[in-house]
């Protein structure tokens, strides 16, 4: 969302992202040019095995918070980076916060966002993103993302300004800030001025314009459905990876009524907003571009406390080429000039670093870099290009002296997307370092591990050496309590499967092993354990 006024939408640009389809009054004019939007024939539920990786069903009692484990707050009006604009970049008026008069468990299963206005008229809201990024439809196959939503209660002019959205954005977002459109977003379901309607919409490309026509984004228009404010109803989308082309599919209750197809915009474009992880965000603003473009809001009007309820979200992914995939896309060599890269880490300072990544003899057309400092969270970032060096760059901070990070790349090159393999340095104090050593991975076998991700938390990883993994199944024990045995999502930004685990405390010792299938036969593998620091 950004902010882009109705009024003068051709001629000011948006520099910053959740822009989610604020001007969709257009993309309902220009329809038949993107996307495939049907109001007759229904199909239904695209048939899959699917198999749940990811849920919150909101049990707990009223009146608290959802679980900290799956969520986090966005707070305030916009993520306050360098680059960043105020209003969330939409010109919504609320102020979001992490009160539970805002964000809250309702004691009956449902998580409630709901708007309120003070009596000097400002109103606050909520809006959370899961704590996950790696929602991933894998190769060959599907993700799912689903939840059961009763929109605000709200409707004629006491519901002007009302914008309730559930909607993804893809994982390199995080942290950055100022890379969208082109890391994808995917609105599953919007609405504003309580319409009883629900629009869908993929941001992609570059802004303004570009192959996805943003800042309007590819999108299904208004679908208008009686009811939607009164009752709960199921809005889920599935990215397709199992077909030629690709697809997203919007369903409504189950039926499929809108799809974009791969080969709408070019390779590039597709592949850098939608194959790869993403993370969900529920929210409920107030005022902004979209409900402006039909017909404004807030007002004085407007009524204050009318929640958002939902009663779950669920991921789930589905196939997987396993032996049918080609094989999986690596870095080339580093040493043959035109088709490979160098790479590695500099110091600089007391407590930063520059991670670089130099194409020798082609031209990248972007590169990402995803690290993790050892206890803290994967960051994504896409870099930038230094012409004084012929290089991409990126400076990150929070470093010591001894200090070590793993990290890899995604990067383009003619028109494909490729993953390197996974890199660790560790700070010496010193200025610049030779290339780091990969983490070793024998071909035919697998490399696994475990990152301690917080206080709390640990994310194992395991690493197919040169193979496709059809799937892989982690099976943990966290002292005290029983084993919890869940199928692990592939992240194709650091190339390997990988599952977060919470409730860890320090000194705890994780037992765990893998189940994986290689070449249509599944293996288990040996006991493994890792004590929390």
């Amino acid at each position: 969302m950004q902010l882009f006024s109705h009024r003068n939408r051709d001629s000011q640009p948006r520099t910053l992202p959740i822009l989610r389809t604020l001007v969709l009054v257009v993309c309902a004019v220009a329809l038949g040019a993107f996307g495939v939007l049907s109001l007759g024939a229904h199909p239904q539920v695209h048939a899959a095995s699917w198999t749940q990786i990811w849920g919150d069903d909101f049990n707990g009692t009223n009146g608290t918070a959802p679980s900290s484990t799956n969520w986090r707050y966005d707070l305030g009006t916009g993520y306050g980076c360098a680059g960043c604009p105020n209003n969330w970049g939409t010109g919504e008026v609320e102020s979001n916060t992490n009160s539970t008069a805002n964000v809250y468990l309702d004691g009956s299963g449902h998580l409630a966002i709901k708007p309120i206005r003070d009596g000097s008229g400002n109103w606050t809201s909520g809006r959370i993103e899961t704590q996950q990024t790696n929602f991933t439809p894998p190769a060959g196959g599907e993700l799912a993302v689903e939840a059961t939503i009763q929109q605000p209660n709200v409707s004629g002019a006491a519901a002007a300004g009302y914008w309730p959205a559930f909607w993804m954005l893809g994982s390199a977002f995080r942290g950055v800030y100022t890379n969208w459109p082109g890391i994808g977003e995917v609105d599953i379901m919007e609405d504003i001025n309580g319409l009883s309607s629900e629009f869908g919409t993929l941001h992609c490309g570059v802004n303004p314009g570009g192959p996805c026509n943003e800042t309007t984004g590819i999108g299904s228009g208004q679908h208008t459905v009686g009811g939607l404010q009164t009752a709960f109803h199921t809005y889920r989308v599935e990215i397709d990876r199992s077909v030629a082309p690709e697809q997203i599919r919007w369903y409504l209750d189950g039926s499929n009524f809108f799809t974009i197809n791969a080969n709408q915009v070019d390779a590039t474009t597709w592949a850098n907003a939608v194959d790869h992880s993403f993370f969900i965000i529920l929210n409920v603003a107030m005022g902004g571009g979209f409900p402006a473009a039909f017909g404004g809001g807030p007002t004085g009007a407007t009524q204050s406390g009318n929640p958002m309820l939902i009663d779950y979200v669920h991921v789930f992914t589905a196939g997987g080429c396993g032996t049918s995939c080609p094989t999986p896309t690596t870095a080339p060599t580093s040493t043959p000039s035109g088709s490979g890269f160098t790479q590695g880490v500099n110091a600089i300072g007391s407590n930063q670093a520059q991670f670089w990544f130099k194409p020798n003899g082609w031209t990248a057309g972007y590169a990402i870099v995803h690290y993790t400092i050892a206890g803290q969270g994967q960051q994504n970032v896409t870099m930038t290009y230094n012409s004084s060096t012929a290089r991409w760059e990126f400076t990150a901070g929070g470093f010591a002296v001894g200090t070590t990070v793993t990290y890899a790349f995604t990067y383009s090159k003619g028109g494909t997307q490729y993953d390197t393999p996974t890199y660790s340095w560790t700070d010496g104090g010193g200025s610049a370092t030779p290339t780091p050593t990969p983490i070793t991975c024998s071909s035919g076998n697998f490399a696994e591990g475990v990152v301690n991700t917080g206080a709390t938390a640990a994310l194992p990883w395991f690493q197919p050496c040169g193979w496709t993994a059809g799937y892989v199944i982690i099976h943990y024990t966290i002292p005290g309590q029983v084993q919890q045995n869940v199928t692990m999502t592939y992240n194709s930004g650091t190339a390997r499967w990988e599952y977060g685990i919470n409730g860890l405390n320090a000194g705890q010792t994780l037992t765990f092993s893998f189940t994986y299938q290689k070449a249509g036969t599944q293996f288990d593998s040996g006991t493994y354990t890792w004590t929390h620091p």
